[in-house]
């Protein structure tokens, strides 16, 4: 969502429309550039939303997937596949149409779902850093962590992430959204609530997730020293060691996340707090939009590419649908060559069905003669 642009335009001192999603000119944008951008917008919802559906669903249907930290890991899926599969569609397709088709009620929920989405992708990545980190630090400890309390704080995440989007619906805005001209979803959005957003959903979640990868790995740099001298592991180090595998792999889904999401959330930090930049061209403003939302894309292939047990779910299952669909274009190639086995076994079986008929009659007529000749009829004798 255009978040600068329409925090930009609402100030304490006007109460002008909110024209952040409007679609550009041809004038202010590179008229190739205008074409390409639905596209890959498109193949990033396509993408996006059937991976993280995929991963939904083996989350669902496998037991063993069912682990503490994968429940992190479903639920920043869960909101990756609400920004790619409802508010990333509704604003390519105002984008495509130049006008917004639908109710105040779509472009409420177009907005409100993006900092849903927005908050919470950024409140997971910072509670599975937590949970990794504690499980390295105070292995013992978080042994006697219960699944129950993992989900009520994913739950409490998500209640948070739902508030703070509902806080425009609930107050904090000059006017109520409306469809204005008949093509331009007016939201009104204030400058200090999208700062809060930037600052307190995202950026503050970032910064402290790099501070605690930072204690990751030099816990794992200590390690290692220990390794190379040859000193005995004590029973820390023993648990702490395929642990260690686990936080570089959840590393780089939280390093693809934040290098796809911090041009965005700079540039729209600069253009709320008024920083004297130069302009940024369109271009390169939309350019930033399909990098974080390329994020939500990614991160199923990167699920099943760095997390064993996802691999090997997908693998079983992609195997599985292949075999089917192997089959199904046997049964599809050999389909024509049994119609035309069985429209030539229909026309020899009437043949010889024909053939048999008429040997029979012929038989019966035969039958018939003979009888006919050894029958004799009685003389006066034989009846005397």
């Amino acid at each position: 969502m255009d978040t600068m642009s329409a925090a930009n335009q609402n100030t304490s001192n006007t109460d002008r429309a909110n024209t952040s999603l409007n679609v550009p000119s041809s004038s202010s944008i590179n008229p190739i550039f205008a074409d390409i951008y639905p596209v890959f917008g498109v193949l990033i919802c396509i993408v996006g939303s059937l991976g993280n559906f995929s991963v939904l669903v083996a989350f669902l249907a496998h037991r063993r997937l069912r682990t503490k930290l994968n429940c992190f890991l479903v639920s920043l899926a869960f909101s990756d596949f609400l920004l790619t599969g409802i508010s990333v569609p509704l604003e390519l397709e105002w984008y495509i149409r130049s006008k917004f088709i639908h109710g105040v009620f779509v472009c409420e929920l177009m907005y409100t779902i993006h900092f849903v989405a927005l908050s919470s992708s950024s409140l997971n990545l910072l509670a599975v850093s937590i949970y990794r980190y504690l499980t390295i630090a105070f292995p013992f400890s978080m042994k006697l962590v219960k699944l129950v309390r993992i989900l009520m704080a994913i739950a409490v995440l998500w209640v948070y992430s739902v508030i703070t989007a509902l806080l425009p619906l609930m107050g904090w805005r000059i006017y109520p959204t409306s469809i204005m001209f008949g093509k331009i979803c007016a939201y009104s959005l204030e400058p200090e609530y999208a700062l809060f957003i930037l600052f307190v959903n995202w950026l503050l979640p970032a910064l402290l997730v790099f501070i605690l990868y930072g204690l990751i790995f030099r816990i794992a740099r200590i390690h290692a020293i220990k390794i190379a001298k040859l000193q005995v592991l004590g029973e820390y180090e023993r648990i702490r060691s395929p642990l260690f595998k686990g936080a570089k792999t959840l590393g780089k889904i939280a390093a693809v996340y934040l290098v796809c999401w911090l041009p965005y959330v700079i540039e729209a930090i600069l253009k709320i707090s008024r920083a004297p930049i130069p302009k940024i061209p369109r271009e390169v403003h939309y350019t930033f939009l399909l990098l974080c939302y390329s994020s939500s894309a990614i991160n199923p292939f990167l699920y099943a590419g760095l997390c064993t047990d996802f691999r090997e779910v997908f693998s079983k299952c992609a195997s599985k649908v292949f075999s089917k669909i192997s089959l199904l274009f046997q049964r599809l190639a050999a389909l024509p060559r049994r119609v035309v086995s069985s429209l030539f076994s229909d026309g020899t079986g009437r043949g010889s069905n024909h053939n048999t008929d008429h040997g029979h009659h012929r038989r019966n007529r035969t039958r018939t003669r003979s009888g006919s000749s050894s029958f004799q009829q009685p003389t006066v004798d034989t009846v005397v």
